[in-house]
Order: C-alpha cells, then sequence, then structure tokens
C-alpha cells in the first residue's frame, strides 16, 4: 500500500514539477522520532539544499503518522542531487534531526 500511494503521490509532484521547471524531481521517504526537531533541521538545512540545485520543497506526512514523511524537491542538476544525497553533511543532519531507519529516495526526470 505504501509503494502506491508513494506511486500516487510521486505521479502527482512530477506533474506539478514538469509545470514548474523542466528539471526534474528528488523524492525522499522516511520515518522521524519528532516531526518538529527534524522539520527545524530541515528547515536550517534551506541553504545547502539549494546550493544543491534543489528547489521549492514540499513535505508531505502520512494521514496516519505525522512522523511518517515525504518531501519533495524540484531538481535542477542530477550530478548535484547525487552528490547532495551521498554527502556526509546530509547524513548527519538527518541522524541529528532523528531519521530513523534507511530513507527511501528516488530521482526522477520530467518525462516528455
Amino acid at each position: 500500500m505504501l509503494k502506491t500511494i508513494l506511486g500516487a503521490l510521486a505521479a502527482s509532484a512530477l506533474f506539478l514539477a514538469a509545470s514548474a521547471n523542466a528539471g526534474g524531481l528528488l523524492l525522499i521517504h522516511h520515518k522521524v522520532a519528532d516531526y518538529a526537531k527534524w522539520r527545524a533541521a530541515f528547515d536550517a538545512h534551506k541553504s545547502t539544499q539549494e546550493a544543491a540545485g534543489l528547489t521549492n520543497p514540499h513535505v508531505y506526512q502520512s494521514v496516519s503518522s505525522a512522523n511518517e514523511l515525504t518531501v519533495t524537491f524540484d531538481m535542477a542538476d542530477v550530478g548535484k542531487a547525487k552528490a547532495f544525497i551521498a554527502s556526509k553533511d546530509l547524513k548527519e543532519t538527518m541522524k541529528k534531526a532523528g531519521v530513523k531507519g534507511k530513507p527511501e529516495i528516488s530521482l526522477l526526470n520530467s518525462a516528455p
């Protein structure tokens, strides 16, 4: 069921992203220990996100759990996005923010 929900969310986000820019979309799904703590860390990380070409963030909470999140970004540059995802800084920020387990991350191109 989660995959179906994520697929529908990704399709909706892709439609919105395609109308906003010709790039792609970065989609991250994970659980956190405390949404308020995570949100503060996420917001504080904005300049790093933007430096990686990630803009227009949207944060979605699961209907059944406020601590289960899906985040989307418009992605201008796949290479920069991959470097951001692999960065030690992101891993440390996620750990400090209380991300539980390994996040599911997808890089999506806008389809013609």
